[in-house]
């Protein structure tokens, strides 16, 4: 029951708000109507004293000339009344206005019968009242009823032939009844609009309330211009924008390239909505999540935020757990083996694998103990890695096994790289940095696009050359 008091509430509250709405609109346009008349009154002096002067219908003359003096009169008063009316007041002067615009229309056209026998200024002024004056559907239909009855009593004691009367009746009192329907119809279209626009506003407000309250940071921008129109404390905070002058700001400032923005827009365009869209921005890892929405009529792009940093630099150890060797710091063979395969799978780029094998890595376990064999691993890591290049690929297949992948279609090259690795394990077995000797066997194998041949047959053909340098080594 409460809620159903609050909203009657609610209802004559709006209610009322349109009444004022619509007093005001008209009471403007009575401003401009008087103005007018005002203004087009010499005409009207012009066609009573000079161009009608010979008329030899006194009456009519009489009749006409003196509306047109309390035309110009109603004018002037109301002109006073509008700079002095309170805002509570302006009804009833409206309904006045109006029962005296149509009063006079009526007794005007009265007056013609005197004359020409026509009833077109009261027709006339029965639509212009509709289409400028129209106030609430009641009050338009007992104004419009009770001076119809007033022109028909009139008419009827001044038209003589019955047949004229009843023509002129159908006609005046279907003009009426179409005058009442155009006022209903722009009065009930007025108010339709009035509500639609409160409630518009209405729903701004709660969207602006509840996207200022929401915890996640927001950010809402023009589609077409990237101009941002809203954006809550928490995004300001969260992507430092304190003293960011926001009318400079694109919309898009948390990516990176035009063409991420372009793929994005698309996707907004096709799906209406794009979710859990990764970006990186600042050192800070987010999860956006895209809307394409209405706003105040303008195609905007709501984005959602979500900091996911955490959640990365965890992902981030386990991948380093879940890819990299522990002794080595280098590839284990779970992720060196998948990169192999991405590229045989591709298909498309030529590249060289190198086997090696650790020399005489049971002789020092066994004379020097593990831990100086994890050394000479260790040692013999490292300087692979100082040699090869930021593209080759480096990975421990097991044990004293690497395998390193270059991708570069000269074989030249890749034997250069070996040379100066084994020239440096010479230099520290010749100058003594460690008590062990070091050195590695390898094996080339040149894979070229097209070649039909697994992962691990291509480790075997390179393992089979590695094998005949480890054989010589022997």
């Amino acid at each position: 029951m409460e809620i159903l008091a609050k909203n009657a509430a609610s209802e004559h509250d709006l209610e009322q708000q349109f009444i004022n709405y619509n007093e005001n609109l008209l009471f403007e346009r009575i401003k401009h109507i008087s103005y007018m008349l005002i203004f087009t009154y010499p005409c009207f002096f012009i066609v009573d004293f000079i161009l009608l002067a010979n008329l030899n219908n006194p009456t009519y003359k009489f009749i006409l000339s003196t509306f047109h003096i309390i035309d110009l009169v109603i004018s002037l008063i109301f002109l006073i009344l509008y700079r002095r009316s309170k805002s509570n007041a302006r009804g009833p002067i409206i309904l006045t206005y109006l029962f005296l615009y149509l009063f006079i229309g009526a007794v005007s056209s009265i007056n013609s019968q005197l004359n020409n026998g026509n009833i077109y200024a009261y027709i006339i002024i029965l639509l212009a009242a509709a289409v400028i004056l129209p106030v609430q559907p009641r009050h338009q239909a007992g104004i419009i009823t009770g001076i119809h009855l007033f022109f028909i009593t009139g008419l009827f004691l001044l038209e003589k032939n019955h047949f004229s009367f009843l023509f002129k009746l159908v006609n005046s009192t279907g003009a009426a009844v179409i005058s009442f329907t155009i006022a209903y119809a722009f009065y009930s279209f007025r108010k339709n609009n009035f509500t639609n626009e409160w409630k518009l506003k209405k729903n701004e407000e709660s969207f602006r309330r509840l996207f200022h309250i929401n915890p996640n940071p927001l950010v809402l921008f023009n589609l077409e211009t990237s101009n941002i129109l809203l954006l809550n404390q928490q995004a300001i905070e969260y992507f430092h924008l304190k003293n960011k002058d926001m009318t400079k700001l694109d919309g898009w400032f948390m990516l990176t390239t035009p063409e991420e923005k372009q793929s994005i827009v698309e996707k907004l365009e096709e799906h209406q909505n794009l979710k859990n869209y990764m970006v990186k921005h600042k050192q800070k890892w987010s999860m956006l999540n895209f809307e394409l929405v209405n706003y105040l009529g303008e195609r905007c792009v709501l984005i959602g935020s979500t900091d996911i940093t955490d959640l990365k630099e965890t992902e981030e150890e386990l991948y380093q757990h879940a890819s990299l060797d522990p002794l080595t710091g280098v590839l284990n063979r779970r992720r060196g083996m998948e990169i192999l395969s991405q590229y045989l799978q591709d298909g498309s780029t030529e590249f060289i694998v190198c086997y090696i094998d650790i020399n005489n890595l049971k002789m020092v376990n066994d004379k020097y103990g593990h831990s100086a064999g994890d050394d000479l691993i260790m040692t013999c890591c490292e300087t692979i890695k100082r040699h090869i290049r930021e593209n080759d690929v480096l990975f421990r297949l097991g044990g004293d096994e690497f395998i390193i992948l270059f991708f570069e279609p000269q074989m030249e090259v890749a034997q250069g790289i070996w040379s100066r690795i084994r020239s440096e394990f010479q230099d520290m077995v010749r100058t003594g940095q460690k008590p062990y000797p070091i050195s590695a066997s390898h094996g080339f194998y040149q894979y070229k696009p097209g070649t039909d041949l697994s992962p691990e047959e291509i480790l075997e053909l390179a393992d089979q050359e590695m094998y005949k340098e480890k054989f010589m080594h022997r």
